[in-house]
């Protein structure tokens, strides 16, 4: 089973939770997060760092590159972005906190299902399209190369 982490931005006002995929890396592979607000203020080209929707994730690729062959990439060639988007270290989900929104908005229509069951299937449906839509549109960088043409 493989396993992610909550993590503060740097300003403390938000969360994001970050999966390790294969069970390589840990959470001593991030450096910081800094959320849209935090990120204004930081040196945006640092080696390690993953841009993201105006969210930061700043790896450690000191860490990174003692783990590079079991990811099965060189330790000089491994890129932060590599590392991100090949899910060896990203957010849970498309988004840095999408699983406490999505769990939030999912209450929300839940409680459709009590009263008129149609209109709940109906929500569900039209939920999960929209979330799919809003995040390409965002620019999500997860859902880059989902966009249908």
């Amino acid at each position: 089973m493989c396993q992610s982490c909550r993590k503060t931005c740097q300003c403390g006002e938000q969360t994001a939770e970050i999966f390790f995929g294969r069970n390589i890396l840990d959470e001593k592979a991030i450096k910081e997060v800094y959320c849209p607000k935090c990120s204004q203020d930081v040196d945006r080209d640092g080696e390690g760092m993953v841009h993201d929707n105006g969210w930061i994730l700043d790896l450690d690729m000191e860490v990174i590159r003692l783990s590079a062959p079991l990811m099965g990439i060189l330790p000089q060639k491994v890129t932060a972005d590599q590392v991100f988007d090949e899910g060896y270290a990203t957010w849970v989900g498309i988004t840095p906190d999408e699983s406490e929104t999505r769990n939030r908005e999912r209450a929300e229509i839940l409680k459709l299902a009590k009263v008129d069951l149609p209109a709940y299937l109906r929500a569900m449906k039209a939920w999960g399209m929209d979330r799919e839509r809003r995040f390409t549109e965002e620019g999500w960088r997860k859902m880059q190369g989902r966009a249908k043409a």
